[in-house]
């Protein structure tokens, strides 16, 4: 019960907040025209899609291990995913609409539709030719992590399946599927340098399979809790100097972060974080006050971003900070409005579901 109670009590929240804001900060930087230098490269230590995907592989892993009942993991996913993802496009689209850019924009109805639904379906990263003159070009680019996520969603239950059914060893298994996708993330950062704009490489970027490893890597923490936990409270002398060496030869080498982060980095970087997560677990509740914005946060900065970029209001440090506290306040309304009422009505209804069952 204590182990339970200690998995459960953790920062992921303040640091998935974080890991939004830098990915808010990097998108800011770059399509509102601000000059940063060296803040650009102490941002990238911390690259936020990464981040996500390794906490949502040690999330929601646990998550279903807790309770493989299929129906109700589906439910969960759905009710946590789709009614901001809803309300962000909807209100998205309005905003567009009020701007004009429409008027001068023609689209058949057909075409406005299918992109309306690829916006809340799973084809996030679907954009008509009609939206390629707004703003940064397509209305919301951040999208396709989604894409990713439902794609993981999807594949965890056949994860457990498969090693379940020929009864290997969770680790060993683990092991060899980090180490074989690790191999298909180098294949894309390679192919990345000449055939970027080619089509397969473009569904190649939002598949699953470049970035599985770090979903599996979270996974892997999920499943050795106990033992990683353990030894981060033994050893905290040796990740502090961990930490120091992650930055250091980052800088010196100038190793590849971001979304493509070194693989070894990557695994340096779990390591903290799960450290970072477990150090003070209260941090999280008491800056936040359990309420999880980070969503919300996340899905809404680059639909603000086109809108500023669309009215010109691009080239100043003002306008960048009030990109971010619009994005906050926007965040915190989808979260207030939206996420925490569903989260709330999840519990009954799937109560009220598997009853009728």
């Amino acid at each position: 019960m204590e182990n339970k109670k200690t998995f459960i009590s953790n920062n992921f929240d303040l640091i998935r907040l974080i890991a939004a804001l830098q990915v808010v900060f990097m998108h800011g930087y770059a399509h509102l025209d601000i000059k940063v230098g060296m803040l650009s490269n102490v941002l990238s230590y911390l690259p936020g899609v990464p981040i996500f995907f390794f906490i949502s592989g040690y999330l929601i892993s646990s998550s279903y291990v807790r309770n493989d009942n299929i129906f109700q993991y589906a439910i969960n996913r759905v009710i946590r995913v789709y009614p901001a993802l809803i309300v962000c496009t909807l209100l998205s689209i309005l905003a567009v609409y009020l701007t004009g850019y429409f008027s001068n924009h023609e689209s058949g109805v057909k075409e406005f539709f299918i992109w309306i639904l690829s916006q809340v379906s799973f084809v996030q990263f679907y954009n008509p030719d009609f939206m390629r003159e707004f703003g940064t070009g397509v209305l919301n680019g951040s999208l396709w992590t989604i894409t990713v996520e439902l794609q993981f969603y999807f594949i965890i239950p056949f994860l457990y399946f498969f090693i379940n059914k020929i009864r290997a060893d969770v680790n060993a298994t683990l092991i060899l599927f980090i180490v074989l996708f690790v191999g298909v993330n180098q294949l894309y950062v390679i192919l990345g340098d000449n055939y970027s704009e080619h089509m397969f490489y473009k569904l190649f970027h939002v598949s699953f399979a470049p970035w599985f490893y770090m979903f599996l890597v979270g996974v892997f923490f999920q499943h050795n809790f106990a033992k990683i936990y353990s030894l981060t409270k033994k050893f905290r002398i040796v990740i502090g100097v961990l930490s120091i060496l992650y930055i250091t030869i980052i800088t010196i080498f100038d190793i590849s972060m971001g979304n493509s982060i070194n693989p070894v980095a990557f695994s340096v970087l779990a390591i903290l974080l799960f450290f970072i997560a477990y150090s003070s677990p209260e941090i999280s509740d008491y800056v936040l006050r359990r309420n999880d914005i980070s969503y919300g946060v996340y899905i809404y900065h680059i639909p603000i971003i086109n809108i500023f970029i669309y009215y010109g209001y691009v080239g100043s440090t003002g306008n960048f900070i009030s990109m971010i506290i619009l994005t906050i306040m926007v965040a915190t309304f989808s979260w207030v409005i939206v996420e925490r009422p569903s989260l709330l009505l999840k519990k009954k209804t799937i109560h009220s579901l598997l009853k009728n069952k």
